[in-house]
Formats: C-alpha cells, sequence, structure tokens
C-alpha cells in the first residue's frame, strides 16, 4: 500500500546519492512510498517497477542492486535486501533520518534485517553493524540522529534500568495532550526520564549500590547538554 512520505530539500543536494543515475535517485525517494512505518518492504522488483515507474522502461532490480552497495564514505547502503523463510524483504537505511511515520501508522509486520555487514574503507575486513559497529576495539558510532526509534528507546533502556519505560511514555502522551503546544522530541523524552531518580536500597551501604556508568558516550553527552 503508497504512503504519504516526505521529501526534504537534502534529497537533491547529498553527494553520495549524487553519484547514481538518476533512475536510481527516484527509485530510492519511490521506495519510501511503499515502505511500512518501520522502513521495511516486500523486495518485489517487477511489482516496484509498475509502481514507481509504469510509463518507463527500467530495470528495477538494477536499482535495487546499486542502492544496496556500500557507499564510498563508510560503507554503509542506502538499503539492505534479506531473505527470511523464503521472503525477500527490504529494509531502507538511517529510516528515520528520511521520515517520520505518523504514530497512528500501523507497525510493521515484516521481520527486521539481520545484522548489515560493511567494509570500511582501508580495514580489508566486514563488519557487522546494527545500531553501532562493535568489533573488538573498534567502534563506529551512529550519530544519534541516526538511531532510529526502537534503537533510541533501547539505548535509553540500558541506560535507565530503574525506569518503567511503559508507564512513563503514558505519562508523557498525557502532558503533550494538555499541552499541545509541545512536541514529543527525542530530547524531551531524554529530560523527562533523566530527572527520575534511581532508588536506593535501604539497608544497604551506598558503596555497594553505586555501580559503574558503563553507559555509551554519547548518553551522558545527551543527558548533560540536551538533544538537538
Amino acid at each position: 500500500m503508497a504512503r504519504i512520505r516526505y521529501l526534504k530539500p537534502e534529497f537533491f543536494s547529498d553527494e553520495d546519492l549524487a553519484e547514481l543515475p538518476f533512475q536510481t535517485r527516484l527509485t530510492f525517494a519511490g521506495l519510501w512510498c511503499y515502505a511500512d512505518k518501520a522502513g521495511r518492504l516486500e523486495d518485489r522488483p517487477k511489482y516496484l517497477k509498475a509502481m514507481i515507474f509504469p510509463y518507463d522502461n527500467v530495470d528495477m532490480d538494477k536499482q535495487l542492486e546499486s542502492l544496496s552497495k556500500g557507499k564510498h564514505e563508510n560503507g554503509i547502503p542506502f538499503i539492505q535486501r534479506y531473505e527470511i523463510e523464503g521472503i525477500k524483504f527490504i529494509q531502507i537505511i538511517r529510516w528515520d533520518k528520511h521520515q517520520k511515520p505518523h504514530h497512528t501508522e500501523k507497525e510493521s509486520n515484516f521481520p527486521p534485517a539481520p545484522p548489515l555487514k560493511i567494509k570500511i574503507m582501508g580495514m580489508g575486513k566486514q563488519l557487522e553493524a546494527s545500531g553501532e559497529l562493535d568489533n573488538g576495539e573498534l567502534t563506529v558510532k551512529r550519530p544519534l540522529s541516526k538511531l532510529s526509534d526502537d534503537e533510541f528507546l533501547q539505548s535509553l533502556k540500558e541506560k535507565f534500568t530503574w525506569v518503567d519505560f511503559e508507564k512513563e511514555m503514558v505519562k508523557i502522551d498525557a502532558w503533550l495532550m494538555a499541552n499541545p503546544g509541545r512536541q514529543k522530541t527525542r530530547k524531551f523524552i531524554v529530560k523527562w526520564i533523566s530527572k527520575i531518580e534511581k532508588p536506593l536500597i535501604v539497608g544497604v551501604p551506598l558503596s555497594i549500590t553505586k555501580e559503574k556508568d558503563s553507559s555509551p558516550s554519547w548518553i551522558k553527552d545527551a543527558v548533560k547538554e540536551g538533544w538537538k
């Protein structure tokens, strides 16, 4: 089912995208209209060709293959093509960078893509990528703005382990309904959650209850400075 999506001005000035043929660039934008809330869709070249290029002679499989190849700068492709139990799917990489689906849109029914294997320039080997690329001492972090909503919430849950997130999200939604001038941004969520104090364990010395803060550095920076 086709959906109405955003097309930002940055789409036309993206230097990595500009290296691709015109048909491939238009294919990329067209995929957004057929992807679900999580940026996933079935990998059906013939169907997608009919939907995106109904009047043109375009090899859709070739366009999809071009988009699935790593970009020169960081090795991360525009889409990931994968197969689960004999069914082929497409995951649009960095979906949240391109789109902000409405909160009432139906959740994805498609299985998530497996970790993406990419090649980092000069490394000579592949790394598996999910929210972060972590391979021994080598870590390639994705900027906060590139995290999906699920990755964002999971990162918070790992940091604020004492918070009942389902309960707090209900409170946030209720507060926003009473204050329509405010928006449910990631910065707002972080500020809200960071105000919830960690409960102390009665009868146990503080030296025992104090835990080492092993959270990612970007979480610390976000809480300290606020997210943009």
